[in-house]
């Protein structure tokens, strides 16, 4: 059997079959990872765009709305653990995740709780009246 690969923050690797950004490393063996996608349509809200940090992958968008828990023997590198991003780049991905919890945990509240920022029409309006002699 092989040496153990070492992983870090910042890492690139392989879940699967599926290229992920390794956020943080567990004491109990385990790693929270962020799952890369490629960067053509559909975005979503969660997007953060790796730059020039994942040069050499396709899929250089990390979607921060899918975070997971996984451990260690799960994950492969890629090229010897090299590929790795900045700390700045890791840190935007990491509070991209805490807002988009944040969202995902007001979405489950009920209508009216939280103040949308799209006010829709009020029921039993016509709307502005245009035209013709003002009414009473």
């Amino acid at each position: 059997m092989g040496a153990r690969q070492v992983f870090c923050r910042g890492t690139i690797a392989l879940c699967g079959k599926k290229p992920v950004l390794v956020l943080r490393l567990c004491d109990a063996g385990g790693a929270v990872v962020v799952r890369l996608v490629g960067d053509k349509p559909p975005y979503h809200r969660s997007d953060i765009h790796l730059g020039a940090g994942a040069v050499l992958l396709r899929n250089q968008v990390a979607r921060a709305s899918s975070v997971a828990s996984v451990p260690q023997s799960r994950l492969r590198g890629i090229s010897g653990c090299l590929l790795r991003v900045p700390e700045a780049t890791v840190l935007k991905v990491e509070s991209a995740s805490k807002v988009e919890a944040q969202r995902q945990r007001e979405e489950l509240f009920p209508q009216g709780v939280v103040r949308s920022t799209w006010r829709g029409p009020k029921l039993g309006s016509c709307g502005r009246k245009i035209g013709g002699a003002p009414s009473d």
